[in-house]
Order: structure tokens, then C-alpha cells, then sequence
């Protein structure tokens, strides 16, 4: 299991080189993704599932000899994605796999998975990233509230982008309380999926701001939007809400919290609902009823 945003091709290779044997050339071919024993099943360009007929490549390569390593892997980055065919498929080689290859799965959930195929599996949970030498890093560029840039800026290559091309930490914020303030329901959405970390911090902040209030263009337009986008881009939307509740029910329990009129308990139930979405759309509940169900807040549960 891998946390949240995690570059699951790169730390699935680097699984994938330390069961293909003990060679040291091996393992770095493995981790650059070319090893001629490396299976890697992807959504093909344009997809966002991976079919019956890559498993089955996969499986009938198994009865062929490694190439060169010890075993072959079959590395899948994004195991959500199986459909359900290909799942089952899997599933009837887990329940006697072959002696030469290995299957690497990833997946943030075990929940996103079939319980036949966790059952079957070891379970691993990499560990969350470590921020410390990320937030060192801000520091040293200058920014004086590394910290809270390390934590929001958690997508990949964000924190080099922000060395790289210093910005004013100040000025973004003010620049993007602004365009929020006058943003409709379907440009709060594209903002809370920008790649300008301050920017979608922002948006979704407002968000739940918004959903507290039962802000009806959001539950509609807002969700019908949001709806429309690849399911990889709903289920990071729904990971990265997640993400700003729990920061937000921490600063309420430090006694930090703004005075924006959302209480400790309505973020909780916030988080069980955003987290039950995204449970439900492993299972292939429909997109917009997901949504409407993590976002239909009230305004009972404000301060």
C-alpha cells in the first residue's frame, strides 16, 4: 500500500529491481524501467483502465524463462485501474502463481482491490515521504514558511519548480484569495486541480467553506465539472480535500484555527464522507452521486 501522491511507477520499479535478483546491473535496469524481465501493465495512452488482454500477456510470458534476472516481475502501478475482468483474471494466477514471476501491485487502499486479491498478497505499506530535507531545501531557497509550502506542495517535481523560480509567498496567497472570492463553482474546481500549489490550497479551502453552506452552484455545476474529468483526477481531488480536513481539524485541536465558522465536527464528518467517496468509486459507484455524497454538508453542523 503506498500513501497518497506517491510516484507509484517510480517506487513500484524500485520494488520490482529487488526481486529480480541480486545483480546489481540488473536492479538499475529494472529501476529505469527497461529490464527485458520487467513487465509494467499501464493504461494505455488515452485509458483509464488496464484491460483483460495486458494480464494476459503478463501471465502467458510466465511460461517462459527470465531473460537474464533470476524471475520476471509484473509491475502494477495503479491496481485500482484493473478492470473487473482483468482482476478476476489475476486472480485465478495469485491462487497458484507461477514459480518465476513475482506481481507487484500498488495501491493506496486495500479497499480498492478485490478482498480475493488482498487475501492473497503481502501486504506492504511504504512509509509516508519524509518532508524534513524538502522543507531544508525551501529554507535554504529562501522561504521563510517552509513548512506550510512542504505541505501543501506534495505533487511531483512541485518543490524543485518552487526552487527553481522563487515565488512570494505573500503576493500568490493575496493573488489567490482573489481570484476565489470572484471564481465560480466550476473555476473553484479547476483551481482545487492546478498545478499552483497556493492556488489549490485555496480553492479547496473554499470548498469546504462552500460546503458547509450546501453552496447550491457548487453542488450542482460545481460537481457536474468536476464529474466530467478523468476518475484519477476525482480521486485526487478527493485525496488532496482530504488532505486540508485533517490539517484543518489539527489546527482547531491546537487551538489554531481561523475563525471561519466551520467546526471540529463537521470536519470529521467531512473526512469519514470524503473517504467513504472514495471507497465507493473503487467499487464504480457513479462519479457525481460520490461526490454529492462527500460534498452535501449543512449548515447545522457550522460553528
Amino acid at each position: 500500500m503506498v500513501p497518497p501522491r506517491t510516484d507509484r511507477i517510480r517506487e513500484g520499479r524500485i520494488l520490482a529491481a529487488e526481486l529480480l535478483g541480486d545483480d546489481p546491473g540488473d536492479r538499475a535496469l529494472a529501476r529505469r524501467g527497461i529490464h527485458p524481465d520487467l513487465i509494467e501493465l499501464l493504461p494505455p495512452a488515452g485509458k483509464e483502465r488496464v484491460g483483460i488482454e495486458p494480464v494476459r500477456g503478463a501471465i502467458r510470458s510466465a511460461q517462459f524463462a527470465p531473460v537474464q534476472a533470476s524471475r520476471k516481475v509484473c509491475l502494477i502501478p495503479f491496481a485500482e485501474r484493473l478492470t473487473p475482468e482483468a482482476a478476476n483474471a489475476l486472480l485465478k494466477t495469485l491462487e497458484e502463481p507461477p514459480r518465476d514471476m513475482a506481481f507487484v501491485l500498488l495501491a493506496s487502499h486495500p479497499a480498492e482491490l478485490l478482498p480475493t486479491i488482498v487475501s492473497r498478497s503481502r501486504l506492504i505499506r511504504l512509509p509516508p515521504r519524509d518532508r524534513k530535507k524538502e522543507i531544508e531545501r525551501l529554507r535554504s531557497a529562501g522561504y521563510t514558511e517552509a513548512e506550510w509550502l512542504a505541505g501543501i506542495a506534495d505533487r511531483d517535481g512541485e518543490i524543485d519548480r518552487l526552487i527553481d523560480d522563487r515565488i512570494d509567498i505573500e503576493a500568490a496567497r493575496d493573488e489567490a484569495e482573489r481570484e476565489m472570492e470572484k471564481a465560480d463553482a466550476k473555476g473553484l474546481i479547476d483551481a482545487a486541480l492546478s498545478d499552483r500549489p497556493i492556488l489549490r490550497h485555496t480553492a479547496l479551502k473554499s470548498i469546504i467553506a462552500r460546503s458547509v453552506k450546501r453552496d447550491p452552484e457548487l453542488l450542482s455545476a460545481g460537481v457536474r465539472h468536476l464529474a466530467g474529468r478523468k476518475r484519477e483526477a476525482v480521486f485526487l481531488f478527493l485525496q488532496e480535500l482530504l488532505s486540508v480536513a485533517f490539517t484543518m481539524i489539527r489546527e482547531r485541536i491546537d487551538g489554531e484555527a481561523d475563525q471561519d465558522g466551520i467546526s471540529l465536527s463537521y470536519l470529521r464528518e467531512l473526512a469519514v464522507r470524503l473517504d467513504t467517496a472514495h471507497r465507493a468509486m473503487t467499487a464504480y459507484t457513479p462519479i457525481e452521486g460520490a461526490l454529492l455524497f462527500a460534498l452535501l454538508g449543512g449548515e447545522t453542523d457550522a460553528v
